[in-house]
C-alpha cells in the first residue's frame, strides 16, 4: 500500500527549509521513491499546475487532499486484486485508459475500497469524490508527460484488451453483497495493520515458506533479507557484484553524488566510496584470514541516502556466491548473455534482467496463495522477523556472557530484558537503518509484552486449572 510521508527534524534555524516541511511526499509499497509524482506534488504545494500567471499556494489541508487521492491511485495499481489481468502495473507504465476505464470504473462500482476488500460489500464513493480523484490523477499524469517523466499516456488500448481487463470489474461487482439502502451502515472493518502488531509467524510456518520458494533467486532473496535485515529496495539497489563494469544510474532512487558517471569496474572495498553497494567478493568469503569477524562486511546507501554498514554472514556469503555459479550462471547461458554483458546486479529474472521489487513481492504472494500456512510473508515481515530474532538472540548471548542465564532460550526473562535491552536496541538500530531510536525501540517493546503476557497467560491457567 502507498503511505504518505512528512519531512520531519528539519533545522529550525534553516529559512530554506521551512516550505519542505509542508510538503508532503508518497513512497510506494516497495518503499520506493516516485519521484515523477512527488515532483508534481511539490508543484501543485506552490501552486502549479495553474491557469493564470500567478501561482497561488495551496492551503496544507488541500495540499493534503491532492497527496491522499494520488496515494489512492497508486496503490490501485500495486493491488493485483483490483487488476488481475495486467498485474504489476507500475506508475511509470499507467495509461489514460487505466484511469478512465478501470480505475473510476472501479470506484463507480464500488469494487475498490478497504470495505470492500474485508467484508465483500460493494460502498462506492460519492460521485464528487470519484470525480476529484480521477481529475487529479489524469491532471498529474499530463503533467508528467509534458516534463517528460513518462511517454505515450494518451495511448489508447485496443478494444479487446479493454474489455479483457473490465471484465474482472464486473464480474466483482456482480459477486459483491448489495447493502439494502434502507438498512443502517454497519463499518465492520478497521483498518490496516502494520507488521509489528501482527502475530509473528511460528517457525514451522517460516520453514513452509522458505522451502516453498523456488529454490534460486527467490528462495535466496528470502534469506537474505531475514539474515541481515535489509529493506527490499535496499536489496534490489545494493547487491552489485564485484569484477563487472556497471553504469551507475543517476536518476535511481539510492544515488549518491560521489558515484562516477562513466561506466567503471566494480571491486569491493571497505572505504571506497565509488563501491557502496558492491557485495563482499570471493576471498572474503572463504578466506577467514582475509577478515576480522566471521561475518562478510561492506557499506550499503539505504532510506534517505544513509551510508550504513551490512554484515552478512559468511555462510549465506558464500551460499550468495553458489548463487553465482550456479543458477545465475544458467540464466545468463540460457539467455545467451556473455559474462562480458551481464548485469552488475546479483539477481536476475529468467530474461536475465535486473530482478525487480516487484517481481519478488509477486513470487512471495503466490508462495503464499499456495502454502495458505496461515501467515501472509513479505519482505518487510522477514526484515521484521530478523529484527525480533536478533533481538532475543542478542540478548540471550549477553545474559549468559554476565552468568545470568544458562544455554536454554526459554530462561530470558522480564528483567534480563530490561538490564539488556537497551544496549541491544542500540546495536539493532544501526543494523536496521532507523534514523531514530524510538523507531527500534518498538521491537523491545513488542519483546516485553510477549514474554510478560507469557507468564500472565501462564499464572491465568494455573488459576483456571485449580
Amino acid at each position: 500500500m502507498a503511505t504518505v510521508h512528512y519531512p520531519k527534524h528539519l533545522p529550525k534555524n534553516a529559512a530554506r527549509y521551512k516550505s519542505a516541511i509542508r510538503i508532503p511526499y508518497v513512497r510506494t509499497a516497495s518503499d520506493d521513491y516516485p519521484d515523477g509524482i512527488n515532483a508534481y506534488i511539490h508543484e501543485r504545494a506552490n501552486g502549479a499546475p495553474s491557469s493564470g500567471v500567478n501561482r497561488v499556494r495551496l492551503r496544507p489541508k488541500s495540499l493534503r487532499a491532492v497527496v491522499d487521492q494520488l496515494c489512492n491511485f497508486l496503490t490501485y495499481l500495486e493491488t493485483d486484486e483490483a487488476h488481475p489481468t495486467i498485474p504489476g502495473l507500475s506508475w511509470q507504465d499507467a495509461k489514460e485508459w487505466h484511469v478512465t476505464h478501470l480505475y473510476e470504473s472501479a470506484q463507480t462500482l464500488g469494487v475498490w475500497s478497504q470495505e470492500y476488500f474485508l467484508t465483500g460489500i460493494a460502498s462506492p464513493p460519492e460521485p464528487e469524490t470519484i470525480g476529484g480523484r480521477v481529475t487529479e490523477v489524469l491532471r498529474c499524469y499530463g503533467w508528467l508527460e509534458e516534463n517528460g517523466y513518462i511517454s505515450g499516456f494518451r495511448e489508447e488500448g485496443s478494444l479487446g484488451a479493454l474489455e479483457h481487463a473490465y471484465r474482472p470489474i464486473s464480474g466483482q461487482r456482480r459477486n459483491a453483497v448489495q447493502r439494502d439502502p434502507n438498512e443502517p451502515e454497519n463499518k465492520a472493518f478497521t483498518p490496516r495493520q502494520s507488521t509489528g502488531q501482527l502475530i509473528p509467524p511460528s517457525r514451522n510456518q517460516f520453514h513452509q515458506f522458505i522451502e516453498a520458494l523456488t529454490p534460486g533467486t527467490h528462495r535466496t532473496v528470502a534469506l537474505l533479507i531475514y539474515e541481515t535485515g535489509l529493506r527490499l529496495s535496499e536489496v534490489v539497489e545494493n547487491t552489485l557484484l564485484p569484477g563487472i563494469i556497471h553504469c551507475r544510474n543517476p536518476e535511481a532512487t539510492f544515488h549518491l553524488p560521489n558515484f562516477p558517471a562513466e561506466p567503471y569496474l566494480l571491486s569491493w572495498s571497505a572505504n571506497n566510496d565509488r563501491m557502496i553497494g558492491v557485495l563482499p567478493d570471493r576471498q572474503q568469503a572463504w578466506d577467514e584470514t582475509a577478515r576480522s569477524t566471521t561475518d562478510c562486511s561492506y557499506r550499503i546507501v539505504g532510506k534517505g541516502l544513509v551510508i550504513r554498514r551490512i554484515d552478512i554472514p559468511a555462510r549465506l556469503m558464500q551460499a550468495l556466491w553458489h548463487y553465482v555459479e550456479g543458477p545465475r550462471r544458467a540464466i545468463l547461458r540460457a539467455n545467451g548473455i556473455s559474462v562480458h554483458n551481464q548485469p552488475a546486479q546479483l539477481f536476475l529474472n529468467r530474461y536475465g534482467k535486473p530482478l525487480s521489487a516487484h517481481a519478488i513481492q509477486d513470487a512471495f504472494r503466490r508462495v503464499n496463495n499456495k502454502i495458505k500456512c496461515g501467515y501472509s510473508f513479505t519482505a518487510h515481515a522477514l526484515r521484521h522477523m530478523f529484527a525480533c530474532d536478533f533481538l532475543h538472540s542478542a540478548i540471550h548471548a549477553r545474559a549468559r556472557l554476565f552468568g545470568q542465564i544458562g544455554h536454554n532460550s526459554g530462561e530470558l526473562t522480564f528483567d534480563l530484558l530490561e538490564r539488556h535491552g537497551d544496549f541491544v536496541v542500540t546495536v539493532l538500530q544501526k543494523r536496521l537503518g532507523h534514523k531514530f531510536r524510538e523507531t527500534t525501540l518498538v521491537y523491545l517493546e513488542q519483546l516485553r509484552l510477549s514474554l510478560a503476557g507469557l507468564d500472565h497467560t501462564t499464572a491465568w491457567n494455573e488459576f483456571l486449572d485449580d
